[in-house]
Order: structure tokens, then C-alpha cells, then sequence
């Protein structure tokens, strides 16, 4: 599904679970795409939650931003798609590189959110909160930060010889026990790939612009989040290492953290219920 925001630009999501159900808008991680959370279709259908599932500009069918999506920029886009919607409240997700994107949101449109759920969410934090990072993505994070360009071309030449399947066999070398799982198992590894192919349907640029916010301020200060946060997050997460949701919960006081032990950084995914039970009034 598309809609046209006010600049003219598309906006894609996707829609899961039960049309009529408690909303919740969920935020793809980096790379990502509307097709992140499709296996979560059954689950929301039973529990009776309806998962929207935008795409962030440069993703899939969503048109790009000249000059890369920003955190308040993307607010505003969610603001529309609201409206588009008829949606005046929803629960607001952020997985991993969604998470300060709805962050952001949650701070500049309370008024449109009744919780905030930051799953394993990547949010802009100090140098020690990055602490257990796997090195890989420290250098791609860094990479991004300082020679886009560059960064752009190398992932493009990745892209030539299928990302989406070569990235699954290499990493899993590297990954902890708990995702290595999940890329083993034929079943994950397709999901992984059909996610992957659309997000970079456009080209790695969208993926370069996601990553560089990563380092520059949220745009929002925290101080002034006063919907009510939730964080899950695995204490065995490499990609976006525990240090920062322990750090943004001394932040934030007043949000609850929620650590897995022995989950790593895919965990929601598998485990969908651990994210629609936050969903549902309470």
C-alpha cells in the first residue's frame, strides 16, 4: 500500500494481523523493509492487534528524501501516514535502526502515541554505551559517518553478488548462538533474504543515510519523552550492544527495561508475543 505525503513523496507500508485490531505502527530496523515483520501476521491476527508496517524513505517503495531521512523529518512522515490512516493513537514500535526514529516521534507526537516499545533500538548514545559492538558494524557505522560515498559504492558492490544470500552464509559465522540459529534454519534465512531484496530494491543509499544518524544528536531531548517506554532488549546483543538501553533507562527513569538473558538481537522476531503483549491496553 501507498499513499502520497504532503511534499509529494510516497509512503509504502504493509499491513498484518487483524484489520480492526489495537494498532500498533511498527518501525523496520536497518535495512529493512514492509516485509520485516509479515511472520508476525498469525500472531497479531490471534491476539487481535493490527501491525502497520511503514517503509523509511529509499526503502522499498517508499520515494527517498534528497538528502537522507532525518529523525524529526521521518516524525512528520508518521504524523501524515496517521492521518492517512484515521489512526488518532497507536502503540509505536522502533526496532533496532527504527528505534530513533520513533523515539523522535514519540517526543514531537505524544498526542498520537500511547506507549512507546524500543525493540533492541539502536538510539543515538555515548561511545561506552557501544561497548560489545560487533567490529564489523563499528566500522560500517564509522564508515558511513565520514565517506557516505564510499560507503554507498562498497555496498553496492556487495549488492552485485546477492547481499541478501551471501551476507546470511558470512555473518553467521560471527553472530551469537541465538541469531546463528535463526540464519541456519532455510526457513529464516528466506524471510531474511525477501526482507533484504526490497529494502535495497532502490540501492544501498537509504541504508548509508539510516546508519549516519546513528551518530549525530536525536534532534529531541529526552527530557521531554513523557509517554510511557518500554525497551527489550537481549543481554547477548552485538548489533546494538545492552549498554545502550541501560544507558537511555538511567536517561529515562521512568521507562522500564526489559533485559533477555541469552537473547540476542533477532529475538522479537521469533518470538513476536514478547512485543504484541506490550500492545493491548493494559
Amino acid at each position: 500500500m501507498t499513499s502520497v505525503l504532503e511534499d509529494g513523496r510516497r509512503i509504502s507500508w504493509a499491513e498484518y494481523g487483524r484489520a480492526s485490531g489495537v494498532p500498533l505502527l511498527f518501525l523496520h530496523g536497518t535495512p529493512g523493509s514492509r516485509l520485516q515483520v509479515r511472520r508476525m501476521h498469525g500472531p497479531a491476527m490471534a491476539a487481535g492487534i493490527r501491525v502497520v508496517a511503514p517503509e523509511r524513505p529509499g526503502y522499498g517503495a517508499s520515494d527517498p528524501v534528497p538528502g537522507g531521512v532525518t529523525f524529526t523529518g521521518y516524525a512528520d512522515d508518521l504524523r501524515q501516514l496517521l492521518d492517512h490512516l484515521e489512526l488518532p493513537m497507536v502503540t509505536l514500535g522502533g526496532a533496532s535502526g527504527g528505534g530513533g526514529f520513533a523515539l523522535a516521534t514519540a517526543i514531537l507526537h505524544p498526542e498520537r502515541v500511547t506507549r512507546l516499545v524500543l525493540i533492541s533500538a539502536a538510539v543515538p548514545a555515548p561511545r561506552s554505551a557501544l561497548r560489545g559492538m560487533s567490529p564489523p558494524l563499528r566500522v560500517l557505522l564509522w564508515l558511513a559517518a565520514h565517506t557516505p560515498g564510499p560507503t554507498e559504492r562498497l555496498l553496492a558492490a556487495q549488492l552485485s553478488t546477492d547481499l541478501a544470500s551471501a551476507a546470511s552464509v558470512r555473518r553467521r559465522r560471527r553472530l551469537p548462538a541465538a541469531d546463528r540459529r535463526l540464519f541456519d534454519d532455510p526457513t529464516w534465512r528466506a524471510h531474511f533474504a525477501d526482507d533484504f531484496r526490497e529494502a535495497f530494491r532502490q540501492g544501498p543509499r537509504a541504508t548509508v543515510h539510516d546508519l549516519r544518524p546513528w551518530r549525530e544528536p536525536l534532534g529531541v531531548n529526552l527530557v521531554n519523552l513523557t509517554v510511557e517506554t518500554v525497551l527489550l532488549h537481549g543481554s547477548d546483543d552485538v548489533n546494538v550492544p545492552i549498554g545502550i538501553a541501560r544507558w537511555f533507562a538511567a536517561q529515562v527513569p521512568s521507562s522500564r527495561l526489559i533485559e533477555t538473558p541469552g537473547a540476542a538481537h533477532l529475538f522479537t522476531l521469533e518470538h513476536p508475543e514478547v512485543i504484541l503483549e506490550w500492545v493491548a491496553p493494559r
